[in-house]
């Protein structure tokens, strides 16, 4: 399990430990004094679902005018599935899935301003509105708290819109990596310059790919977590274009900066260069870099990661040079999960690299009959 699992779960559960003892302290204790009796019940899950859709909408507009505010155009704005998508000048509805706990806005930096577009405002004002409501949820309550009927059952019901907006803020706020990157997390990225850089660089490249435009990527030689990721959309190009030794060359520049970036980053690096010698370069030659410049740790830690890089890795580490169908096998399971989470711009590359891949194992070992694990075309485009 990743860091960032256990660190989500262990943040989930101290969000249920937090709503379940404001439910069975402050809210059981209201309906016991105000004879709310058997809509006990529904004003919970009515105040939960209002709290849930009201703040989810707060802090997408914080984000859509911090993002103005900023100098970025917005590109897409997606609240709880609900998304509106920016195409060809048009906007589009759909339903479609987020990276963020009640949503995401998408943006990306406008272009000939005098000033690079600034991330802080964008990443700020989901707190700085979270306080507005904060300064509202007060008023109203110690207004109406001593009320007893329609007005009292207003002033719980906006504190408990409160509290669900207290638990999205501490999600949205922490400095850490979790199921989703929040803004807490992007914000200890973008103190250092060479990461705002790099954070507008990636945003563009990213905008840009997915408009099915060429581009011209610039690969960074300050290497840190963001830059490192920026440089990956160039590897997957030269990957794409066969052009392997363009891509050891900054693969280099990550793996030589190990304590400039984090474990997953790193090792993911050196799971892309693994694969490059195993499916490009004569056994001998594959093997002799494996042996010097593998070890086992990395090679255990390249098993044990559930991304595309190390998958794809693995299963050319287990079948051709310590020859075990199981360990394949295992790996292969794992690529289902794996490849829905690889970013959109990426997975027809990963989808390529992964066949190609499992068809070297699939050629030294015809009798394992692994056919039915290659990725189809169609998965690519989903």
């Amino acid at each position: 399990m990743k860091k960032e699992d256990i660190t989500g779960m262990i943040v989930y559960l101290l969000i249920f430990g937090f709503s379940t003892v404001f439910i069975f302290t402050v809210l059981r204790d209201y309906s016991s004094s105000s004879g709310l009796g058997g809509a006990y019940i529904p004003f919970i899950l009515g105040a939960g679902a209002a709290g849930i859709v009201f703040n989810a909408i707060l802090f997408e507009v914080a984000h859509i005018l911090g993002a103005i505010i900023g100098g970025y155009n917005i590109i897409g704005v997606n609240i709880l599935g609900f998304c509106f998508k920016r195409d060809a000048n048009k906007w589009k509805f759909c339903l479609a899935s987020f990276d963020g706990f009640t949503g995401e806005t998408k943006i990306v930096p406008k272009e000939n301003r005098a000033k690079p577009s600034n991330p802080y405002p964008y990443l700020l004002f989901g707190s700085l509105f979270f306080v507005l409501e904060v300064i509202g949820v007060m008023i109203v309550f110690s207004m109406f708290r001593t009320e007893l009927g329609g007005l009292g059952n207003l002033a719980y019901f906006i504190l408990t819109m409160g509290a669900i907006g207290l638990m999205i803020f501490v999600y949205n706020i922490l400095p850490f990596k979790l199921d989703s990157v929040t803004d807490g997390y992007r914000l200890t990225k973008v103190t250092n310059p060479k990461n705002r850089e790099a954070f507008n660089e990636l945003l563009k490249v990213e905008y840009d790919i997915s408009q099915g435009k060429e581009v011209d990527i610039k690969v960074f030689t300050e290497i840190t977590n963001y830059t490192a990721d920026l440089n990956l959309n160039k590897v997957y190009a030269l990957l794409d274009d066969r052009k392997f030794d363009e891509a050891v060359v900054i693969l280099d520049g990550i793996i030589n900066a190990k304590e400039n970036v984090s474990k997953n980053v790193y090792i993911r690096a050196k799971a892309q260069k693994v694969y490059i010698h195993l499916i490009n370069d004569d056994m001998e030659t594959a093997m002799a870099y494996y042996d010097a410049e593998v070890p086992v740790s990395e090679r255990r830690e390249i098993s044990d990661d559930n991304s595309m890089a190390c998958i794809r890795a693995y299963i050319l580490m287990a079948g051709l040079l310590d020859k075990s169908r199981s360990e394949v096998v295992i790996a292969l399971n794992k690529v289902g999960s794996a490849y829905k989470k690889t970013p959109a711009n990426r997975k027809a590359v990963e989808r390529q690299l992964f066949n190609d891949a499992l068809k070297k194992v699939n050629e030294a070992h015809a009798k394992w009959e692994l056919d039915k694990y290659y990725l189809p075309e169609e998965e690519a485009k989903k």
